[in-house]
């Protein structure tokens, strides 16, 4: 029997579908009766446009419009194909996108060929139907799927279609499935163990009642839901992904020059953070949050085994964190791999550098260590478990080591107020030689999320986000069991704060390229900072001794009792005055940050060859 395995659109161009290159495997070792095929639609979809548009829509509009995951502008465009029409609500949600500072040119265009796709590929998969066609849906691949699935029922009406994915989570897949009869099967959960089961039973003629997760339909048309899986999947049942398919669809497709391959790798599930204290606004684990991970002898080799196979050195881990065994176990055997990886990983922002180091010696060059404030309180908010004075040093000691750091400042948190924000616009200009976030974003409501399942935490009013209202022709009931996004009346700051911090983070971003900030010491431990940041006066400034004391004695962040006791112990005695004084110094000359009573030195350390750049050019005393 044959299985067909689908990613549609909006797939990352550059990347194998994860879910494929597992599942895989896992049918072939546990469902004897199968031989899978896999396809990549979302490939199709890119080569379509760019020949129906004669090259006007490109690869890079693909992947505009693929990072468009809160506004829905994936989903939408292909609901002509889901609902056989020649457009939908097109002025509309123009007219929506225009609110949120989106030009909908591209998506409009886009949506003008998703019918004719959508047919064309139905057409080419029913004149050889394989049994059963596996479809795998996160974020914005739900209506491709949908569209994909109804049109081979019209022609091959024996078919038999699967969903699984993260869109199918809690209730989620048995909406999904109650609602859209072009699926006979949807699989909650992980697939690893629920998709050979199915398999099986389909090739043996068995019940599916068994099957952890799955939705089907019983003899009546009935649709029946069953019971979730009652422990998570060990990751020694994950087998390492195969993305032969992917690699092949590449190279022969004509997006091909226009796309930098990377791998995919998952060395973990769920969130060990997450489990403690899951962060009040994040939904992406969804009801898998248990923490698990490979065993550390299996990665390198599975590394190296991808990234010789494939010649690609860029290598994704997709897990939402670090397992912090790894930089013992795996790091090493990481690092000592002959060969010049760039891996990104999710990290939590409290490593230390000595930690972050062995990141880097392992080739870690990408990290996103969920930077999400630098205000003590909004991240006592987000139940983070870091401090401002943490997330600072992050970003310090990765621009010191070279890494690229990703990040950004969220907002709209219940109990934040305007005095969080106004006092962090006075300090961020000493931070614009650190690698600036993204951007700043207010929070949005995530089914999953702690706000989302206790109302009281403060969004007790919330109905589907207004991109669904464009997307899903449901009851009201219905699609609120279906979507991930809900809006709600905002929370936390608004108004001319809101707009002067989002004009603050651009002005970093402008300035960092401009701006450097670095010290050193001399043979006596005195320190020179040399101030380059595009906000101060360029200017070299040399400490005394109780000032280099004190500024070294702030680079892991520390307390005023703990600078207090390091002047003490170097034989500095010291008035509260005084250490007022010294303290106020560092932070009104940017050259400290200051959040919660915790002070972090930001200048960067660089060689002693340093030093000979002074001659000639100012220099400040210290206080």
């Amino acid at each position: 029997m044959k299985l067909l395995m689908v990613a549609m659109p909006w797939q990352g161009l550059d990347t194998p579908s994860s879910a494929l290159g597992i599942l895989g495997p896992s049918v072939r070792k546990n469902a004897a009766h199968w031989t899978v095929d896999e396809l990549y639609a979302n490939m199709r979809w890119a080569e379509h446009l760019m020949r129906e548009s004669g090259g006007a829509i490109s690869a890079e509009d693909y992947g505009e419009v693929a990072v468009q995951v809160f506004h829905g502008v994936g989903d939408w465009v292909f609901t002509p194909a889901l609902y056989d029409t020649d457009g939908y609500r097109v002025d509309e949600f123009s007219a929506f996108l225009r609110s949120r500072g989106i030009d909908p040119r591209i998506p409009v265009e886009m949506q003008r060929h998703a019918r004719g796709f959508v047919r064309d590929l139905a057409a080419e998969i029913a004149a050889d139907p394989p049994d059963l066609v596996g479809f795998t849906s996160t974020f914005m691949q739900n209506v491709p799927s949908l569209a994909l699935a109804k049109e081979l029922k019209r022609l091959v009406p024996g078919i038999r279609t699967v969903l699984g994915g993260s869109n199918c989570d809690g209730p989620q897949g048995p909406t999904l499935h109650r609602n859209f009869e072009q699926f006979d099967f949807v699989v909650s959960g992980e697939g690893e163990r629920a998709l050979p089961a199915l398999l099986n039973r389909i090739a043996q003629g068995g019940s599916f009642a068994d099957v952890p997760g799955l939705s089907w339909r019983d003899d009546r048309g009935e649709a029946v839901a069953n019971p979730p899986a009652a422990a998570a999947l060990p990751f020694a049942a994950v087998p390492a992904p195969d993305y032969d398919s992917y690699f092949r669809s590449l190279g022969e497709s004509p997006v091909r020059h226009r796309v930098r391959p990377m791998l995919v790798l998952e060395t973990s599930r769920g969130c060990w953070w997450g489990e403690r204290h899951q962060c009040t606004f994040c939904g992406l684990n969804g009801s898998a949050i248990d923490f698990r991970s490979k065993a550390p002898g299996r990665i390198a080799q599975e590394v190296r085994d991808l990234a010789e196979r494939h010649r690609v050195l860029d290598l994704v881990m997709v897990d939402n964190i670090l397992d912090m065994k790894y930089l013992d176990t795996v790091m090493p055997e990481m690092a000592a791999l002959d060969c010049d990886l760039r891996i990104h990983y999710e990290i939590k922002s409290n490593l230390t550098r000595e930690q972050l180091r062995s990141l880097r010696e392992a080739n870690v060059l990408y990290v996103q260590p969920g930077i999400e404030g630098l205000s003590d309180h909004v991240l006592r908010l987000m139940d983070k478990g870091v401090s401002a004075a943490h997330n600072v040093r992050m970003l310090r000691d990765g621009e010191d080591l070279g890494l690229n750091v990703t990040w950004n400042i969220l907002y709209g948190f219940p109990g934040e107020t305007e005095e969080d924000y106004r006092g962090l616009l006075g300090k961020l200009s000493a931070l614009e030689h650190l690698q600036p976030p993204t951007g700043a974003w207010r929070i949005a409501l995530e089914r999953f999320s702690p706000y989302f399942e206790e109302p009281s935490l403060g969004f007790a009013v919330r109905r589907p986000a207004e991109i669904y209202d464009h997307i899903y022709r449901l009851p009201p009931d219905e699609l609120y069991d279906l979507v991930y996004l809900f809006d709600t009346p905002d929370r936390g700051i608004s108004g001319p704060i809101e707009d002067e911090l989002k004009k603050a983070v651009d002005a970093w971003a402008g300035a960092y390229a401009r701006s450097s900030l670095s010290y050193w010491t001399d043979d006596g431990g005195r320190v020179t900072v040399e101030d380059r940041r595009a906000s101060w006066p360029q200017e070299v400034i040399e400490l005394d001794d109780r000032g280099s004391n004190v500024y070294l004695g702030m680079f892991q962040g520390a307390g005023r009792a703990g600078v207090r006791r390091r002047l003490a112990e170097g034989g500095f005695a010291v008035t509260e005055e005084e250490l007022d004084r010294v303290l106020r110094y560092f932070v009104d000359r940017g050259l400290a940050f200051e959040d919660g009573g915790r002070y972090v030195a930001v200048a960067l350390e660089v060689d002693p060859y340093r030093r000979k750049l002074v001659d000639g050019r100012e220099v400040s005393a210290s206080r």
